[in-house]
């Protein structure tokens, strides 16, 4: 598990694109248990995140992720590069709620709830109260459906809400959108974000792919590299096999160490190279005959080889 720790904002009072919304001053944060989360409220990959150090301050719940590294090893390193900034809350149980219009904001066409809990909160590309994945329904204890509000997607017009349009957006710190942004500029970048966000589940997985074959083509590389380098080790004499083995294994992952360590061996030459074979004197001259005549040709085959095979060699001819 990785804590990450930047703070994201979970849950505030603004109303969402399903057009109603949660009163942070009715959350029942004790039902939150455990304060899990997945990646994109997608469940079938399991949970993403556990959040801690929750905090409730100024009508906004906010908390930090702790990151399952395992089930997603890029995700906590996608969260400190800004990848993915934003939290959305989901699965709403709604324990009570109210058409009161008073209690109504601007652009508010669903109800507020005003006490509830949620199952879990998702890490996301675009803050929860804008991106509400999984808030288009409101459910009860026994996780009956309530409410369906994904019709109410559709009907929100944002260019009658232009503020609400750009605040959201704004949000994401996103470089080509001015503060003093069009709504018609707005809806352009919503239209961006969601040709990037239908081609996300794709790019992820050709980049998993991607990694994993770069990471076994290094493998192989590498252990090529280091046999090579122990190859010739031992063709120079400077280790025996049994070192060899031991070396492959100990530097498989460090091909420098192990090409230093070598190169600072010195080269060990054979006995046999080493010495010198020097022919008697008796020898010099004497034929294969001559030596066996003289009884010398066991003596000659025993300490002088390369002689001997000489003198065979011009006796076949």
């Amino acid at each position: 598990m990785i804590k990450v720790d930047k703070e994201f904002l979970l849950t505030d009072e603004t109303v969402n694109c399903y057009g109603y919304r949660l009163l942070t001053s009715g959350l029942q944060l004790d039902r939150f248990d455990p304060p899990i989360g997945f990646f994109m409220h997608d469940r079938e990959k399991g949970v993403a995140v556990k959040w801690t150090d929750l905090t409730v301050r100024d009508g906004a719940l906010y908390g930090k992720p702790v990151v399952d590294e395992t089930r997603f090893p890029d995700l906590a390193q996608q969260i400190i590069d800004g990848f993915y900034a934003a939290a959305s809350v989901g699965h709403i149980v709604a324990l009570e709620w109210s058409d009161d219009p008073e209690m109504k904001l601007e652009g508010q066409t669903g109800p507020t709830v005003t006490k509830w809990f949620p199952r879990e909160c998702s890490i996301v590309d675009i803050p929860g109260n804008y991106n509400a994945v999984a808030q288009d329904k409101l459910f009860d204890e026994g996780d009956n459906v309530l409410l369906d509000l994904s019709d109410n997607l559709n009907t929100l017009n944002f260019m009658e809400k232009p503020a609400i349009l750009v605040e959201a957006l704004l949000a994401l710190s996103l470089p080509n959108l001015a503060a003093d942004a069009t709504p018609e500029q707005a809806l352009e970048v919503i239209r961006e974000l969601a040709a990037k966000a239908s081609k996300a589940d794709g790019l992820e997985t050709e980049l998993k792919n991607l990694r994993a074959e770069m990471a076994a083509l290094k493998e192989k590389t590498d252990s090529e590299k280091i046999a090579s380098i122990v190859e010739k080790a031992l063709a120079d004499h400077k280790i025996n096999q049994a070192m060899a083995d031991k070396l492959k294994a100990d530097y498989k992952s460090n091909i420098a160490g192990l090409q230093a360590l070598v190169d600072a061996m010195p080269v060990q030459s054979t006995i046999t190279s080493q010495m010198k074979t020097v022919v008697p004197d008796k020898y010099v001259g004497k034929t294969w005959d001559d030596l066996y005549m003289s009884g010398d040709l066991a003596d000659v085959k025993k300490n002088y080889p390369d002689l001997y095979r000489e003198l065979e060699s011009s006796r076949k001819k």
